[in-house]
């Protein structure tokens, strides 16, 4: 038990965790009358310094608003109260989430069942989306790093035990960049754990699949209890074999684990919301699948189409207090008696209902031709499509609808459904007509990172799909435009040369965007982490010291601008 308080504010109770990037304590906030509980990471740079150099506090510090922004944003992402630098370390001061992490769970309770295992994945791939639609790869998913609540303020412990993503590695990169004064070039520690991350982040090269990866991993250990490096790899693809460990697994979710963790990215799920939607897929057509065969007594199967019977009790209810009928010599007769009256009933039961029906056909109109349904041709008909939340994502369902073929019979358009008119009403005509547009020209949203110079034309409209617009300059070149990109609305336009090769990429990013995500971009332009320098730039453009400054980096040269718009404009291309 330590005594000393760190910022003179906080108390420590207790050492939660060390690692190679610094410790982890629960402390007390004696600033407050509560003193509230909280989680202080000390985080320290790979390399000892005698003094903290500027630019690593700049880092820190734009990392620490990445987190503030994160756990502000989203509920299962603990909140950062403070950040603070003392005795040549950093310290992030961040919400206390009382609960088991996955890894505890495990120790405590063994492997899961594969419906729980399917269940915390539907419910970490929403956040995960919601970090990675914020341009930020966690880089650091595995057991450890994600806690289930026992409950909070916002709901009973019995209704919140959800899980909370914690421990993200963009601090933790500030804190393992190490600068060669001799060159003056920059390189970066790998950040994760090895075996939950891919062979991609270990080469310092994440990609939004990546924290997939690890997730399918994580998965998989709670499945099977096998840690990444305790399972065995194909010879020949490298892929990973696990199967064999788990019991009771359906065919659905392990599609789902093993496109999660296949080794090369392109071969992985694009994004989370994708991988949430296999997972509601899965899970309907293995309910569906097994709805379809009622089994019957005796062994048979029902119809499928037939309605629901309601399953008859196999016990025999017997009135103990009745006394037992006594046995009569005239038994042949009462039956003989019996069968006839009920013949009788039947065969004037059957007359009646016969002379009825045919009364009621003669009475019937005959069809006339005002009462045809009108069946509009399919190009005049819009459905405007919605945007449906990603824990109720249904694929595909959209498209069946408005994939139907046209009926021409009568009979049976009288009984195709109509339209929905909720969707067609409340849609006005200036944004019917907007819709349209969008539809022939679908908004391209960015899964992974942006496509830079050297791409080809090809990938990139595989990447972001058909651009907006186009414009030659006269010449062999051509500038591909994309609009209202992702969901900060960014700009994006490529230029390329007769081969079909970009050769200059350009993004405009609206001022909500921060820094942060901006150097992220700038990274994912040049194709690597920017040198200090430019970085500085681009801070300066940014914090509108200057509106234009130009960058060489390796063989590209660059330029950050601010236009007319107030927009950040970032620019590269060849020399």
């Amino acid at each position: 038990m330590r005594t000393a308080l760190l910022n003179n504010r906080y108390r420590i109770l207790e050492t939660l965790g060390r690692g190679g990037f610094g410790e982890t304590f629960l402390a007390e906030d004696t600033h407050l009358p509560s003193g509230r509980k909280c989680v202080i990471k000390q985080l320290k740079p790979i390399v000892e310094q005698p003094r903290i150099p500027l630019w690593m506090q700049e880092r820190f510090q734009r990392e620490a608003a990445i987190l503030e922004e994160l756990g502000e944003g989203h509920p299962q992402i603990p909140r950062l109260y403070a950040y603070f630098s003392e005795t040549e370390k950093f310290y992030l001061v961040q919400e206390w989430i009382e609960g088991l992490t996955l890894a505890q769970k495990w120790e405590r309770d063994g492997n899961l069942d594969p419906q729980q295992v399917k269940q915390i994945l539907v419910q970490i791939l929403p956040v995960l989306s919601y970090v990675h639609n914020r341009r930020i790869v966690h880089r650091d998913i595995k057991p450890e790093n994600i806690i289930l609540r026992y409950g909070g303020a916002a709901a009973p412990a019995e209704r919140d035990r959800l899980p909370v993503l914690i421990d993200f590695g963009a601090v933790k990169e500030a804190m393992a960049t190490v600068v060669n004064n001799s060159s003056s070039s920059t390189f970066s520690a790998a950040i994760g754990t090895p075996g939950y991350m891919p062979s991609e982040q270990a080469a310092g090269r994440p990609v939004y699949s990546s924290d997939l990866y690890s997730l399918g991993l994580t998965a998989i250990f709670l499945l099977t209890g096998k840690s990444p490096q305790d399972l065995e790899t194909d010879p020949r693809t490298g892929e990973i074999i696990w199967q064999q460990h788990a019991s009771n697994l359906d065919s659905g979710l392990i599609s789902v684990l093993d496109r999660a963790i296949r080794f090369h990215p392109r071969d992985r799920f694009a994004s989370a919301k994708e991988m949430l939607a296999a997972l509601h897929s899965s899970t309907e057509i293995r309910n569906v699948t097994s709805a379809t065969l009622a089994v019957a007594p005796g062994g048979k199967t029902s119809d499928s189409n037939s309605v629901p019977v309601r399953k008859k009790s196999n016990t025999v209810a017997v009135d103990f207090d009745s006394p037992k009928p006594k046995k009569k010599g005239n038994g042949l007769l009462n039956l003989f008696l019996f069968l006839s009256l009920a013949a009788g009933l039947s065969v004037g039961a059957f007359i009646a209902g016969f002379n009825l029906l045919s009364n009621l056909w003669r009475s019937r109109p005959l069809p006339t031709p005002q009462a045809k349904v009108e069946q509009p041709n399919s190009p005049s008909i819009f459905f405007p499509r919605r945007e449906i939340p990603e824990e109720t994502t249904k694929p595909d369902l959209e498209l069946e609808a408005t994939t139907e073929p046209e009926k021409t019979n009568e009979s049976e358009a009288t009984e195709e459904p109509e339209p929905p008119e909720l969707i067609v009403e409340t849609k006005p005509e200036a944004t019917a007509s907007a819709e349209i547009e969008s539809e022939s020209q679908p908004q391209a949203e960015i899964n992974g990172p942006i496509p830079t110079t050297g791409t080809s034309e090809s990938q990139l409209v595989s990447t972001l799909g058909e651009p907006t617009s186009q414009r030659t300059d006269g010449g062999e070149n051509r500038t591909l435009i994309y609009q209202d990109i992702g969901p900060e609305g960014a700009n994006l336009s490529y230029t390329t040369d007769r081969k079909g090769k970009i050769r200059q990429a350009d993004i405009a990013l609206a001022q909500s965007v921060s820094l942060g995500e901006m150097q992220q971009t700038l990274a994912e332009l040049i194709g690597s982490e920017p040198p200090a320098d430019i970085k500085n730039r681009l801070r300066q453009v940014y914090s509108r010291e200057t509106d234009l400054s130009f960058f060489r980096v390796g063989k590209l040269e660059g330029k950050v601008q601010r236009d007319s718009k107030d927009r950040v404009n970032i620019s590269v291309w060849e020399k």
